[in-house]
């Protein structure tokens, strides 16, 4: 079943592309590690308004989410390490489950202390 155009909603994916070593006020390594991300590829998909429950079968025991984003193709190229922009906030992949016809994407709103 093709997703209805009026539906989509625009958003940015950020790529993981590895980690970088904190510096301190002098310049040397602290060796703490901070996640980089890449440059924001725009997408589209279906995001879903917030709900409280999981569907177990699908998602998973233990994976919570606040929304879930599908998209038409299978083929998208979006990996759990990435993160995604919608609206101002940032949200975590928490799953990605593709199915026969579309690509179902688990996200989990960032606090503000996250990044």
């Amino acid at each position: 079943m093709k997703l209805l155009k009026r539906n989509l909603r625009k958003f940015e994916y950020l790529p993981y592309t590895g980690v970088e070593s904190d510096l301190d006020d002098q310049g040397r390594h602290t060796g703490d590690y901070k996640p980089v991300y890449g440059y924001p590829i725009w997408k589209q998909g279906n995001i879903s308004v917030p709900s409280g429950y999981a569907n177990q079968t699908f998602y998973g025991l233990d994976t919570r989410y606040s929304h879930v984003l599908v998209m038409e193709s299978v083929d998208e190229d979006i990996q759990e390490t990435g993160l995604i922009r919608w609206n101002g906030e940032l949200y975590d992949i928490r799953a990605v489950r593709p199915s026969l016809n579309s690509l179902s994407v688990a996200l989990m709103k960032r606090t503000v202390n996250q990044m």
